[in-house]
């Protein structure tokens, strides 16, 4: 049997549905400081950890921010998104990039903070079942182009393909040309609190529109069928 990645992820979000589990679904993205090109998963400071999960048919965003940029205000923060993990236990994790960053400085931050033992992140990260929706969209995007290309999550919001949805589109909040895109958020994150909460939100909220977009609405919209 020719069986694909797509149509896993597709037999999971439609178990998912079919258990009423949709709102265990849950978006993360993780907001950084890193200030130099060769600073990613460094052990870099967490700025912010947002989530969105679908409540009776919203989209119901939380934003965790740091307060105080030492190890005791990023333990805090851990801390904060633990209780969260515990409370929501995630079926499923979705983001953009999540395998290749998120997940992984996530793993570091708890052998940084190893007690107390975090088992909200660590279930979350460990047990669920885990959704890029880097790949599903670099596939969807393959139609418009000549193969599947990763394109960064400014120009997928931006595309013909998704122009449609009422996404935040707030990566426009740093300018994506600029020298140190980095040095930006973390600037917002210290001065300009209201557009680094936007940001931060509109990457999440939008991730989970375009899990919307490709999973949802075609299991939701898909005929019934009937029992003979």
């Amino acid at each position: 049997m020719n069986c694909h990645h797509g149509d896993l992820a597709n037999t999971v979000v439609q178990w998912i549905v079919k258990t009423g589990n949709l709102d265990r679904v849950v978006a993360i993205d993780l907001e950084t400081r890193v200030l130099k090109a060769d600073g990613f998963l460094t052990g870099e400071t967490i700025l912010c950890a947002s989530l969105a999960r679908f409540l009776d048919g919203k989209i119901d965003s939380k934003l965790i921010i740091l307060k105080e940029e030492s190890e005791e205000g990023e333990a805090k923060l851990l801390g904060e998104l633990d209780h969260y993990l515990l409370e929501v236990r995630p079926l499923v994790l979705v983001g953009y990039n999540l395998c290749g960053y998120d997940i992984p400085l996530l793993n570091l931050k708890l052998r940084q903070f190893p007690s107390p033992i975090h088992w909200g992140i660590k279930d979350a990260i460990e047990r669920s079942f885990c959704l890029d929706m880097m790949h599903p969209v670099r596939f969807e995007l393959s139609r418009f182009s000549n193969g599947p290309k990763i394109l960064p999550l400014h120009k997928v919001v931006e595309h013909s393909r998704f122009r449609h949805l009422p996404l935040m589109r707030t990566k426009k909040l740093v300018p994506q040309n600029a020298g140190n895109k980095g040095l930006a958020i973390y600037n917002m994150w210290r001065s300009a609190t209201g557009n680094f909460r936007a940001y931060a939100k509109g990457d999440v909220n939008d991730v989970m529109m375009l899990f919307d977009e490709l999973f949802l609405r075609p299991i939701l919209n898909a005929p019934q069928r009937t029992e003979a």
